[in-house]
């Protein structure tokens, strides 16, 4: 790669993909990222994938590749155009291709340990993404392991997490292993580091707090994905689907890895997702799914489904903040580093909000919050206190999370 153009815009790029610009992050290298992560691949891109790629600046492209988690997707189209991947983008793509397979590997071995104590678990996302949309683990990055078990597993799951090497993060302070109503309610998730190779894993008994039916479906409706010639349990298509929209809206579509997700179960499906689009109307997710289908419609040029037609101006609202968030720093910032920072996404949430106990759930989680609950277990009793000490606790967590990055830095630089 030579260096970015003057011209912001590749015009024959974005005639040849049809592909519109997008306001705020209109350039070369991030152009180039919607195109290689499109799905499914499309030879006739690979002219426009060779032009930009011989003018996209390199620094650029590394960034945002890093910033949305699409490595291994960009680093996949632009060899299958035959141009050689830019050298710090394919050395991330195979660091984070090692990753996903090792995350498929504990996912394995934790699915096997579970199931021996009799513990049936689901894979959310991750290897079993990957495997079935994908074709190759490697390609899709996954920042964690995200596992689902029936609330009456929680205890026994947590021990079994514990004998696998997994320390509990949060609830960090909880004196035993039952997990107390009060945190089951507060919270969907736990979340567990391992001592010695550091994967996360959160285990949830919830799916998501966003969605109309907030329990896992039951198992009979689950799906076996084959991994080396292992098993794992996942989301059938249709609640997968709708999981997906809900999660990636309820977060503002902040990592385009998210719709590049949507854009490959679209191209899976037989036709073209119009069955994805009535099971998210029946299921009460219409304004996240619709969010899904115009935004990677728009970003990736992905085709809408037969009968899909919704008007929303709580999804055209959403849609424009997702935008503003995709884009931020030319495609290059994280949220957190932006003025719309935790807004954005209580925004998001209150706009997908299916019913009115969804946004009643949403200002419970800023009132109440897992973690606090986690931290200091209070008796019932004093139940009423956390509320008052949101504010204060989040203040104490924001000091020492700076205090340990400081710690690390010193460290890292000694």
């Amino acid at each position: 790669m030579i260096g970015e153009s003057s011209d912001l815009a590749d015009s024959r790029a974005t005639i040849a993909t049809g592909l519109a610009p997008v306001p705020g992050a209109d350039t070369l290298a991030f152009l180039l990222v919607r195109i290689c992560i499109a799905r499914p691949p499309v030879a006739a891109y690979h002219p426009a994938i060779r032009s930009l790629a011989q003018a996209a600046d390199c620094d650029r492209l590394l960034a945002i590749t890093l910033r949305h988690g699409v490595a291994g997707l960009v680093a996949q189209a632009v060899s299958a155009a035959g141009v050689a991947v830019p050298p710090r983008v394919a050395a991330v793509a195979r660091k984070r291709g090692f990753a996903a397979l090792r995350q498929a590997q504990t996912a394995l071995a934790l699915h096997d340990a579970l199931h021996r104590v009799g513990v049936a678990v689901l894979v959310l996302k991750g290897s079993t993404l990957a495997q079935r949309f994908y074709a190759t683990i490697g390609v899709r990055e996954s920042v964690d392991i995200d596992l689902a078990v029936a609330p009456d597993d929680v205890s026994r799951s947590w021990r079994m997490l514990e004998k696998m090497g997994f320390d509990r993060v949060t609830p960090r302070r909880l004196l035993d292993d039952a997990i107390p109503p009060l945190y089951q309610w507060a919270a969907k998730d736990s979340i567990h580091r391992h001592r010695d190779s550091g994967l996360v894993v959160e285990l949830h008994w919830r799916l998501s707090d966003d969605l109309v039916r907030r329990e896992l479906p039951p198992p009979p409706s689950w799906q076996p994905v084959e991994i080396e010639g292992r098993t794992l349990m996942a989301l059938g298509d249709d609640d997968l689907f709708v999981y997906l929209c809900t999660h990636g809206a309820a977060h503002a579509w902040a990592r385009l890895k998210w719709l590049a997700d949507i854009a490959a179960m679209l191209a899976a499906a037989p036709d073209g997702g119009a069955r994805y689009w009535r099971h998210a109307r029946a299921a009460g997710s219409a304004r996240a799914a619709a969010s899904a289908l115009l935004l990677a419609h728009q970003l990736l040029g992905t085709p809408l489904p037969s009968g899909f037609a919704y008007r929303s101006r709580r999804v055209a609202l959403l849609n424009r903040i997702a935008i503003c968030v995709i884009t931020a720093g030319g495609g290059t910032r994280e949220l957190s580093t932006t003025r719309y920072r935790g807004w954005a996404e209580f925004a998001a949430k209150l706009l997908i909000a299916p019913r009115f106990g969804n946004m009643l759930a949403i200002v419970r989680r800023v009132l109440v919050s897992g973690e606090d609950v986690g931290m200091l277990a209070l008796p019932r009793g004093f139940v009423f206190l956390y509320p008052l000490l949101r504010v204060p606790l989040l203040v104490v967590r924001r000091v020492r999370r700076a205090q340990l990055s400081a710690n690390r830095s010193r460290s890292r630089s000694s």
